[in-house]
């Protein structure tokens, strides 16, 4: 009877996540060699995992069932202070800045308070109360943000009013805005935060499954009718954004994407063409006839009632289409 091969190490396939752990290190370890002068430059840095060249997919458009309007966001938000019970104030928090100001759930768990620049002004502008975005947290490693990037997003009065009242509610020690309970011994996260070199007089956020827990209370006491993670609060914030008017621009820099072109192949459909919101706003305003009355013998009279008159004719010009003035 034939043995049955054994699969060595080299043969055994990895997964999609650790392959791309072990590529970003090495990346990672020949982009220092390069700060450090040791070698000219970096040779994988435009190649991928397969050795190929890397090819950016087109992100796909969201669903509208993954994210809500303005009416949903509120009565969530609404739903969420009235549990103040069974729910935490820091959770209530946490879940406000990632519906108006559009943050991770990592980003916005590993804010701390330096962080909040809410006295800021600016050059030309005066007030604009404003968050430094400058890290993340996973599994108990910080780092920066997605795509390495630090930015800065801009704060609403009602979020910053409510900021305000909960600092106020902090321990005077606490660097963290939302502080949490050291990992558990023996765990992956407590291994990684060890690894990271920590003091344990620093403390540590709070956690992503206690921010869950709560998220899970909330949805249920909304009954929205579908199930939705905590990324649906940050969809809430790019649609409703754009939805209003918003440009694709301002709202890629506050949401922190890669470039404008993700903001427009994931939220496109939420876009407003230039200008569209002011023109709406001005025609609400107006009483314009909701038909044509061209030909009518009591045009003239109907079209006064709406302040419009048409405009004289011109000697020798035919009586096809006349047109009109306001």
């Amino acid at each position: 009877m034939a043995q049955r091969s054994k699969k060595t190490k080299t043969s055994r396939k990895y997964a999609k996540g650790t392959v791309s752990q072990k590529w970003g290190f090495f990346r990672r370890m020949l982009e220092a060699a390069v700060q450090c002068g040791l070698i000219p430059g970096n040779p994988v840095a435009e190649l991928s995992p397969n050795g190929g060249r890397r090819a950016r997919r087109a992100a796909s458009p969201l669903a509208e069932s993954k994210t809500m309007d303005q009416q949903e966001r509120a009565h969530l938000l609404c739903i969420a202070v009235e549990k103040l019970g069974g729910v935490a104030l820091w959770a209530v928090v946490l879940f406000a800045l990632m519906a108006l100001a559009g943050l991770r759930f990592g980003e916005a768990r590993a804010l701390q308070r330096p962080d909040l620049e809410l006295d800021h002004r600016h050059p030309k502008d005066g007030r604009a109360p404003r968050i430094h975005v400058r890290r993340t947290e996973r599994l108990g490693i910080l780092g920066p943000p997605k795509h390495g990037r630090a930015r800065y997003v801009s704060v609403v009065p009602i979020l910053e009013q409510l900021l305000r009242e909960y600092v106020k509610t902090l321990p005077p020690g606490s660097i963290w805005l939302f502080p949490g309970q050291l990992p558990r011994k023996g765990g992956k996260v407590r291994a990684n935060y060890e690894r990271g070199g920590h003091p344990l007089e620093m403390g540590w956020c709070v956690s992503e499954t206690g921010a869950r827990s709560q998220w899970h209370v909330v949805l249920a006491a909304a009954q929205l009718g579908r199930k939705l993670s905590p990324k649906a609060l940050r969809h809430a914030f790019c649609t409703i954004a754009l939805s209003q008017g918003q440009s694709l621009e301002w709202v890629s820099r506050e949401m922190g994407h890669r470039d404008v072109l993700v903001t427009q192949q994931v939220y496109g459909r939420w876009a407003q063409p230039w200008g569209l919101g002011t023109l709406a706003a001005w025609l609400a305003t107006q009483r314009l006839p909701e038909r044509s009355f061209y030909g009518e013998p009591d045009a003239d009279a109907i079209l006064a009632q709406h302040g419009v008159s048409r405009m004289p004719q011109r000697p020798g010009a035919s009586n096809h289409r006349t047109p009109f003035a306001a």
